[in-house]
């Protein structure tokens, strides 16, 4: 394994997601949303991570705003055919686990540009219902439940930051406990 590159949980990611979305403005059940949808980008695609931290570094509530744009696709479509277009574009993190869900309910997609990994940013998606319900999932959640997901090492420092302000400190703790003892 290289330096720069460290292997994490699934569990770990979301947790991490979860836990920052709330400190960028996100209520819970957003948050819960998003790091799910990271989650399943890193695990299946990579590229989830960066693409959280690139959309968390935008102005105070672009995470919640991003995050209702790619709600568009939460429901199967009432038409055998349909496309779906964001401008700006969208990442792909935001919108794998929806893609994938449809999929398995008997929709192909395609994306314009194509993309390569939760970072892709996408313009276009297009979504025809078909007889197959393949999951493109491969198997990739066993294998990360049971080896870990490789992610980058800066990615991973930088989200455990900015999650980490989520968290109150021992010294607010320790002072909170000393208001009620002396009391």
């Amino acid at each position: 394994m290289s330096d720069d590159i460290v292997s994490v949980a699934p569990r770990e990611i979301h947790d991490l997601i979860q836990r920052a979305s709330r400190v960028k403005g996100c209520e819970a059940s957003v948050a819960e949303k998003i790091a799910s949808r990271i989650t399943f980008s890193e695990v299946h695609n990579g590229g989830g991570i960066n693409s959280w931290l690139q959309i968390a570094a935008g102005e105070f509530g672009a995470l919640n705003e991003t995050f209702r744009l790619s709600q568009i696709l939460d429901s199967i479509p009432s038409e055998n055919s349909s496309s779906f277009t964001w401008d700006p574009p969208i990442s792909f993190a935001l919108i794998s686990e929806p893609l994938n869900l449809l999929q398995s309910h008997g929709f192909t997609w395609s994306c314009e540009p194509e993309v390569t990994t939760g970072e892709s940013l996408v313009e276009h998606v297009y979504l025809i219902e078909e007889d197959s319900a393949n999951s493109p999932t491969n198997g990739k959640l066993t294998t990360a439940f049971s080896e870990g997901v490789q992610v980058n090492k800066s990615d991973w420092k930088d989200l455990t930051d900015i999650a980490a302000n989520f968290l109150l400190s021992e010294e607010i703790l320790d002072d909170a406990e000393s208001l009620l003892t002396n009391e």
